[in-house]
């Protein structure tokens, strides 16, 4: 059994150890240095990025040509460090690695930062929406018990201790309820707040689109 569970655990490791390595033994063998680069620059990779490369390949034996990564990184980075590209970075909410620079880096992150502020807005009105279904859910919940209470309130069977509890349930019930539609009604005008800002700001960055 020890010998089953060391060689399951090997297994996953080296599943993990390969998941995480960005090129796999014949991509090294035939990789076209420059493209690599070129590709990891227009996805916005850091300079660190070949760190990776050079150790994925070194396992087999490989070298990373520095030099070609570095041309291609630049040529991509062009592509990559543009308003458009920042406001799509922005939007959903991926990580920048300040590769940009000068000129560039600035409208860069001009709209980067207007594509991260519409993102929140829409999460913020998706979490308000999500929490308003939630608890009106548990309202509608609550008027089912409700209606099953005063169904075994008609029960001439029941002592008066079982009803004076059932009644009391139905208070608890009652009292929930209220509260739990003024914490909705609260969200939805903070949802009516939240869109509004929203519509704003979607008109706001139409140029981005």
């Amino acid at each position: 059994m020890d010998f089953i569970m060391k060689f399951l655990l090997i297994l996953l490791l080296t599943v993990f150890v390969v998941g995480c390595a960005t090129l796999n033994e014949d991509e090294c063998y035939t990789a076209d240095w420059y493209e690599i680069g070129y590709s990891d620059g227009v996805k916005g990779q850091p300079h660190s990025y070949v760190e990776k490369h050079r150790k994925a390949c070194s396992k087999h034996g490989v070298r990373a040509n520095f030099d070609e990564w570095q041309s291609g990184h630049q040529a991509g980075l062009k592509r990559y460090c543009t308003a458009q590209k920042g406001y799509e970075e922005g939007l959903n909410n991926r990580t920048y690695h300040g590769v940009c620079e000068g000129r560039p880096a600035d409208q860069f992150l001009q709209a980067y930062e207007q594509g991260q502020k519409l993102y929140q807005q829409r999460t913020l009105v998706s979490d308000l929406q999500r929490d308003i279904d939630q608890i009106s859910a548990e309202i509608v919940a609550l008027e089912d018990e409700w209606q099953a209470i005063r169904s075994e309130l008609l029960n001439d069977n029941l002592s008066a201790t079982e009803r004076a509890e059932l009644i009391s349930q139905l208070e608890r019930n009652k009292e929930h309820s209220e509260t739990l539609r003024i914490r909705r009604d609260r969200l939805d005008e903070d949802l009516y707040r939240a869109q509004y800002d929203l519509d704003g700001l979607e008109r706001m960055n139409n140029r981005y689109y």
